[in-house]
């Protein structure tokens, strides 16, 4: 089984260092910025806002080890160090699924304990999304600059669609995220200013949540 191995972690060097060691070559980054407010940056021992966020697809087989690595040598288990977790992928391509030697594997039963929620809003509306998670318990985010692909604003089903987005990550227990949801698609969805579109996926594993909801 292929799996979306996402890290929100500031120190490039040591994660190509991993990247080469275990042969990840489907890898891609882009840049975000925090959400937490200064107290919880504070309380976590992070100083810097913007964020690295690096995506690499892996096979199940080496999710393990992988994990172990971030956790003992780039101290991702640690508060402040970082965020990783991955997600299960329904199917990939051959060409992905034979360079990474996984085969066809069905889905397991998994303990589910979080999940990602990921908003699209007009661009200048992150922080309403916040305030809305923030309402249900859920402490911080990472904000990811977006653009639909119209070059210029369109009109869909009497909905504008603004072509600058802002993508909003918030990873929060599974027992809020209903009510996280519910909350964001209240204050900021298609029928606001912020025409806002609100899913989840689940998460299979995670590291750097500790005492975070």
């Amino acid at each position: 089984m292929v799996k979306l191995l996402v890290i929100i972690f500031n120190d490039e060097k040591k994660l190509k260092t991993l990247f080469k060691k275990h042969k990840l070559t489907y890898n891609a980054m882009t840049y975000g910025s925090g959400t937490a407010s200064v107290s919880l940056l504070k309380y976590l021992g992070l100083d810097e806002v913007r964020k690295s966020i690096y995506f690499s697809l892996i096979p199940s087989t080496e999710e393990e080890i992988i994990f172990k690595e971030l956790s003992t040598k780039l101290k991702i288990k640690e508060i402040g160090k970082g965020i990783a977790f991955t997600i299960s992928l329904n199917s990939s391509s051959k060409f992905v699924s034979d360079t990474l030697k996984v085969g066809e594997e069905e889905m397991k039963d998994v303990n589910i304990e979080y999940e990602l929620i990921v908003t699209i809003v007009k661009e200048g509306y992150s922080d309403q999304v916040m305030q809305a998670a923030k309402k249900s318990g859920c402490t911080g985010g990472t904000v990811i600059a977006g653009r639909s692909l119209g070059s210029s604003r369109t009109i869909f089903m009497d909905i504008a669609i603004e072509p600058e987005k802002d993508i909003v990550l918030n990873i929060v227990s599974k027992d809020i995220a209903k009510k996280v949801m519910q909350t964001i698609t209240k204050e900021v969805g298609v029928k606001t200013e912020a025409r806002g579109l609100v899913i989840s996926l689940p998460i299979d594993n995670v590291l750097g949540l500790q005492d975070v909801k």
